[in-house]
């Protein structure tokens, strides 16, 4: 009786080992084969007043892209790094030398065509 039910424990082990080994390796499998990249959807542009914080991650070995990630109040989006605003903002992250202390001056990056001027009467 004890060794029936022995038995009966140790196929049961071997069942769910199995069934771990075969779950995990689909999974893993799936992981490993897709790129790692964090934006699937990019914009073209963002209004520059509405950016709280950005992040701009280089191209790596799981991501073929340079990825902007903007902040924006109650959400994150990506900005298209081919786009003027993504060229802009990369430009001047390269100059500033990549210093976080120094970044938010990337966002106070004023338009080429500035305010008008108004009318003197």
């Amino acid at each position: 009786m004890a060794l029936r039910t022995l038995q009966a424990n140790i196929s049961l082990l071997l069942l769910l080992l199995v069934c771990l080994h075969f779950t995990t390796e689909k999974s893993t499998a799936a992981i490993s084969s897709r790129e790692k990249c964090e934006c699937i959807e990019e914009t073209g542009s963002v209004q520059w007043k509405k950016i709280t914080d950005y992040k701009i991650i280089e191209k790596y070995p799981l991501c073929n892209k340079v990825q902007i990630i903007l902040q924006l109040p109650g959400k994150n989006v990506c900005l298209n790094p081919e786009s003027k605003q993504g060229k802009k903002l990369q430009r001047c992250w390269k100059g500033i030398k990549f210093n976080i202390r120094k970044k938010k001056a990337c966002l106070m990056l004023k338009r080429k065509n500035g305010p008008k001027n108004p009318k003197k009467h």
